[in-house]
């Protein structure tokens, strides 16, 4: 007889390991989610706890005694701990493909709120255990994702199946690829178009949703002074050589262009940007505090534009990216735009724009794209930052290898290559 159960539980691994203990390891997990539990309007003064909802068809398994393990030295044990609580989850989870088939239709708000607590649980540095098993949970998720669209690929024709797997093999995220092959098998009306049609819909559709822009252009009010634009993003990803390129191209356009540089941790770069500048005739400032950038802005009022190079920061270390926000603090009309290399992968790329949106990103501009293996993820990111994208460099030279941001680029570079 089939036993339905829920559990909750302070942590995603208690959860799991209270499943395993009363219905055995057999047990399949049939939902997870995280919930707010306590008093006071609305639940705001409880706790947040872990609600999973699991089922078996055997008898509750009586619960563990505590055994020699609990009794090793505390570092040993914690160590065996977790192997055996990844070995756990593992055999849990893998039984749970059967359990969700009839609701693979659900499983992309399971992965949304999935991501959201894994997110959580990187922000309060929750224990090692707690976040392996968030990844395993996510794992069986984006698998049943596959499988799903494996089944939607049978009842696709072979054209919408080819299509399926070009975007696939170029990087697009699978629920876009998807969403994509939903709206052109709507508007078919039961027909399906030959590969060529349909690579042309695709685009078409790629093209609309996308956004574009954040290009610069001087202040329309004269007497607010210059427009102030920072590159922040990692390390690596070219922002000096934007800069010049940026600077360059905007001078060739007749603007007054000045530079200044936060990125006092390389001096290479001072001086590169330096040369630059020097080449260029225009003028820069080494900036070494907040103070010192309001200084500059107001000594270059006569400037229409200010392009800011900043040092990279670790994507992963918020004290240095909190150290650059203190400098554009106290300067609101500072535009901040994410630089990111589009030869990067996904998950850097996501990680990188999560971190550094406490800057108050306006606009992306994706580099290297001479370097980009898949021009996917450059529209992945696009789509669900819903950030416009203002630049793309294409290579090394300056200024030639840089230019705004638009369709035609993307979409021949997820098509033709």
């Amino acid at each position: 007889m089939m036993q339905v159960k829920r559990y909750e539980a302070v942590d995603m691994g208690e959860a799991l390991r209270m499943v395993k203990s009363d219905l055995g390891p057999e047990a399949v997990i049939l939902g997870a989610r995280q919930v707010r539990k306590g008093e006071g309007a609305f639940g705001l003064f409880g706790r947040q706890v872990f609600e999973v909802t699991a089922a078996s068809s055997g008898a509750p398994k009586p619960a563990k005694k505590k055994n020699y393990v609990e009794e090793r030295p505390e570092r040993q044990e914690r160590q065996d701990r977790g192997q055996g609580e990844a070995q756990e989850a593992r055999k849990i989870l893998e039984g749970t493909v059967a359990a969700l088939e009839p609701i693979l239709d659900g499983v992309e708000a399971i992965r949304k709120n999935l991501d959201g607590i894994s997110q959580g649980a990187e922000r309060e540095k929750m224990p090692l255990s707690v976040a392996e098993d968030l990844r395993e949970l996510k794992s069986l998720v984006y698998h049943l994702m596959d499988r799903s669209m494996s089944e939607k690929e049978m009842k696709m024709g072979k054209n919408l199946i080819a299509l399926f797997r070009i975007l696939k093999d170029r990087g697009v995220a699978g629920e876009y690829a998807q969403a994509l092959i939903d709206e052109i098998m709507k508007s078919a009306d039961g027909r399906e178009p030959d590969i060529r049609t349909l690579i042309h819909l695709a685009a078409a559709r790629m093209r609309d949703t996308m956004v574009f822009g954040g290009w610069i252009t001087k202040s329309e009010d004269p007497s607010a002074g210059p427009k102030a634009v920072a590159l922040v993003g990692p390390t690596g990803v070219g922002k000096t050589t934007t800069v010049a390129k940026l600077a360059a191209r905007l001078a060739g356009e007749g603007l007054k262009v000045g530079l200044a540089t936060i990125d006092t941790y390389r001096i290479a770069a001072v001086e590169q940007l330096k040369i630059y500048a020097k080449i260029l005739n225009i003028p820069i400032d080494v900036v070494l505090t907040p103070h010192d950038l309001g200084r500059a802005l107001h000594l270059r009022k006569g400037l229409d534009v200010i392009l800011i190079d900043t040092a990279g920061r670790g994507q992963r270390d918020r004290e240095q990216i909190g150290e650059l926000a203190e400098f554009f603090s106290g300067h609101p009309s500072v535009d901040v735009k994410m630089t990111l290399s589009a030869s990067s992968s996904e998950r850097q790329m996501e990680e990188a724009i999560r971190n550094f949106s406490a800057l108050s990103l306006s606009s992306i501009v994706f580099t290297k794209l001479d370097e980009a293996a898949q021009m996917g993820p450059v529209f992945n990111q696009s789509v669900k930052t819903g950030l416009p994208v203002a630049y793309f460099t294409t290579g090394q030279r300056v200024p030639e290898d840089m230019e705004e941001a638009g369709a035609k680029r993307l979409i021949n570079g997820l098509f033709t290559t």
